[in-house]
């Protein structure tokens, strides 16, 4: 039987480099031996050491309290050290469940948007909805930098962007031109925002295509609103539906665009 393992059969057997092996042994993790030739052997001791290290690596534990833990080995540290994997495990459950129920609405949301009525204004009640923004003077080619740093102040209560509304607030300039005045998410499963858009009856449009129709579609929206004597509020909106993160082909894009009504 086999009792001593040369560095590079250890590194091929775990997956691992001889590098990270050497850097184990350089903080007192690894103890193996040394041939007459200075070569490194492996027991089956640091074996034992090596499943620990890369079990608690993946959970998280750091190399400092790995090497704690392996240095003062005790049933009561042992016991410890369990209820902790316990606990990180668990936490680690809920996380993946969250997640699969995020792909689960985001699914449903995909199969759902191919039915929705294209180039048709609609008024819609829509509840309160929690947001967050970020101001931007950006263009349409810069949304996913923007929403990525938007996101990033909210990593602790955003598991998927996609499963989120996101998009673009809008404003008009005095010269009639429309532009973004800010990128938003917005969602009820929010568990940190800045503000809510009020409820009420929001003029509604989807098209779907490239996005630089968008502009177009609004001012179409606008004159309806005109001619229909309603009173627009302080929101207009440009929600990414279907976009790049879905698919590369332009003509499955989907955007839906909202305009605040008073007073209906």
């Amino acid at each position: 039987m086999k009792t001593y393992y040369k560095i590079n059969e250890i590194s091929k057997l775990y997956n691992i480099g001889q590098d990270s092996l050497r850097y184990y042994e350089e903080l007192g993790i690894l103890h193996p031996m040394r041939d007459k030739n200075n070569y490194r052997q492996y027991t089956t001791s640091d074996i034992h050491r090596l499943n620990v290290i890369r079990d608690l690596r993946n959970l998280g534990f750091s190399m400092q309290s790995i090497r704690e833990y392996l240095e003062n080995r005790t049933i009561a540290n042992s016991l410890a050290f369990m209820e902790e994997e316990e606990r990180i495990i668990n936490k680690k459950i809920e996380e993946l469940y969250q997640l699969k129920i995020d792909i689960l609405h985001r699914s449903a949301s995909l199969k759902a948007c191919q039915q929705l009525p294209m180039e048709t204004m609609e008024l819609l009640k829509l509840p309160q909805r929690k947001c967050v923004a970020l101001k931007t003077d950006t263009v349409h080619d810069d949304v996913d930098y923007q929403l990525m740093k938007l996101s990033k102040e909210y990593e602790k209560n955003i598991y998927t962007i996609a499963n989120f509304n996101t998009g673009f607030f809008l404003k008009i300039s005095d010269d009639n031109q429309i532009h973004a005045a800010s990128v938003f998410i917005a969602g009820k499963s929010l568990q940190e925002w800045e503000f809510t858009l009020p409820a009420g009856t929001y003029l509604n449009l989807y098209y779907q295509g490239a996005r630089d129709k968008s502009y177009e579609h609004l001012h179409k929206m606008l004159q309806y609103c005109k001619e229909n004597g309603y009173v627009t509020g302080n929101h207009m909106m440009e929600f990414f539906v279907i976009d790049t993160h879905e698919t590369r082909i332009q003509e499955e894009y989907i955007t839906q665009l909202q305009i605040e009504l008073k007073n209906i």
